[in-house]
């Protein structure tokens, strides 16, 4: 039975996470057992997945003593970690079925994913808590404690689902290096210095910008970001044909893991291979490369539609035998207004070599 919180931190996960990344109907039965449920909620990147435990305060039981909500929060917290342990125990175990996301998508779990905890709490009575819920035994682990409100926060900060997911990281990294600090300065390279109270409203994102892009270059990728976000949401709505059923949730879950760099020169050079095809120059228009994740993106821009073999784009491509994920996007007008985009796609960490395709 899924309560009005875990309705609306569902709705809000598919806002930055993408429907095609969040499940949110975990319960499953084992053989000769009762129902069971991995979590309240997964996000899903494949290789990556974001456990999720809320803990609500039902308002009628609500009072106005902080002290006894933070007593509260201190049981569900422990209630929580063993909850945890529980749900990294059934994914890696590799016996789970399938579950929906939020496109109704059956999709297998990874039982080799890297698997993030994370507890969530919704109770306006408490404004100080832990943000690490810490370790009590040697089989135990650190996890990450965050309110609504501040994981709120930290998702219209961070935006990009990757960008979260190594944020949770680093930010527990932090607390362990800091302890629980309240007031925090930060002076980047180019000498630019950056003051934050870690724990007010999760400031402590803003100082995770500033050591991985700089506080400019940070802000100066946003519109990229929100140009990237508003293609990933409207890509499966306007699916026409797929060659796989879920094929959609696979280039979602490949965009996923774009970070800010990666997403301004994909930005770009789809919207020169739009302009190229509107104006009638068709051929490659560019690509885009990540060494380190072995992928390689090519642009086409094309009259009726027509990309190049993928099998001839690695043969061009340098080192092509190393590329793991090749996509090719075609871009081509159907008339004045409109345009399309075609995507084919091969992962070869798959053991088949399957293509994907979809039209946009």
């Amino acid at each position: 039975m899924v309560n009005a919180s875990e309705e609306i931190l569902s709705a809000f996960a598919k806002l930055y996470f993408f429907e095609e990344l969040v499940h949110d109907s975990l319960q499953f039965t084992p053989t000769e057992s009762c129902e069971k449920e991995v979590a309240d909620l997964l996000l899903n990147l494949g290789d990556v997945i974001v456990a999720i435990q809320l803990k609500w305060r039902n308002d009628k039981s609500a009072t106005d003593s902080e002290a006894k909500e933070i007593k509260w929060l201190g049981k569900k917290c422990k209630d929580a970690k063993s909850q945890v342990k529980e749900s990294i125990g059934y994914i890696r175990s590799g016996t789970l079925p399938a579950f929906s996301n939020g496109r109704n998508q059956s999709i297998s779990l990874n039982s080799d994913a890297k698997i993030i905890p994370l507890v969530i709490f919704m109770n306006k009575g408490i404004k100080k808590y832990d943000h690490v819920l810490r370790k009590h035994s040697e089989d135990g682990m650190d996890i990450n404690c965050l309110s609504f409100e501040d994981f709120q926060k930290m998702c219209e900060a961070l935006i990009t689902p990757i960008e979260i997911v190594e944020y949770l990281e680093w930010r527990l990294q932090f607390y362990e290096n800091n302890g629980p600090v309240d007031f925090m300065m930060y002076e980047a390279a180019d000498g630019t210095v950056t003051f934050t109270k870690p724990k007010n409203n999760e400031a402590l994102a803003y100082q995770f910008l500033a050591e991985e892009y700089g506080i400019q270059q940070s802000q100066e990728l946003e519109m990229y970001i929100q140009a990237f976000r508003d293609f990933l949401h409207r890509l499966p709505e306007h699916t026409v044909v797929k060659s796989e059923e879920i094929a959609d949730y696979e280039m979602v879950r490949f965009f996923a893991h774009f970070n800010r760099q990666e997403i301004k020169p994909f930005i770009e050079r789809l919207h020169l291979a739009v302009d190229k095809a509107y104006n009638a120059e068709y051929g490659m228009i560019g690509s885009l490369r990540n060494v380190l994740r072995k992928y390689l993106v090519v642009f086409t821009s094309s009259k009726y539609g027509n990309g190049f073999p993928m099998e001839y784009l690695l043969e061009v491509a340098p080192n092509g035998d190393e590329v793991l994920r090749l996509l090719q996007l075609v871009i081509y007008w159907e008339n004045d207004v409109e345009y399309r985009v075609d995507f084919h796609f091969c992962d070869f960490t798959r053991k088949e070599r399957n293509f994907l395709g979809g039209k946009r």
